[in-house]
């Protein structure tokens, strides 16, 4: 069954995050830091999901809803720093 990333967003925070059978698998949570951008702050994969690319699939979903918004991203949490430096794809919206 493939995981699908959900968001809870407000005109102030948000976080992106990955459920199942009412288990938080994984979490990205950013803020809304100006007009037109959110900081990503933290990304917390359960111990039993590690190393099975939900952060990455957090990060990705996460660019498809800036591109979507017309907003950038500054990615403050190391995770997400390196997925962006090793993702060329993803530069148009930071």
């Amino acid at each position: 069954m493939s995981k699908k990333v959900q968001l809870e967003n407000n005109e102030k925070e948000g976080i992106f995050y990955i459920e199942e059978n009412g288990d938080v698998l994984g979490k990205m949570i950013f803020r809304h830091t100006a007009a037109n951008q959110i900081t990503i702050d933290h990304t917390e994969v359960t111990d039993d999901e590690t190393g099975k690319g939900l952060g990455e699939k957090m990060v990705t979903e996460a660019v498809n809803f800036a591109r979507k918004e017309g907003i950038t991203i500054v990615p403050s949490c190391p995770f997400v720093a390196h997925v962006f430096d090793k993702t060329p794809d993803f530069k148009d919206v930071l």
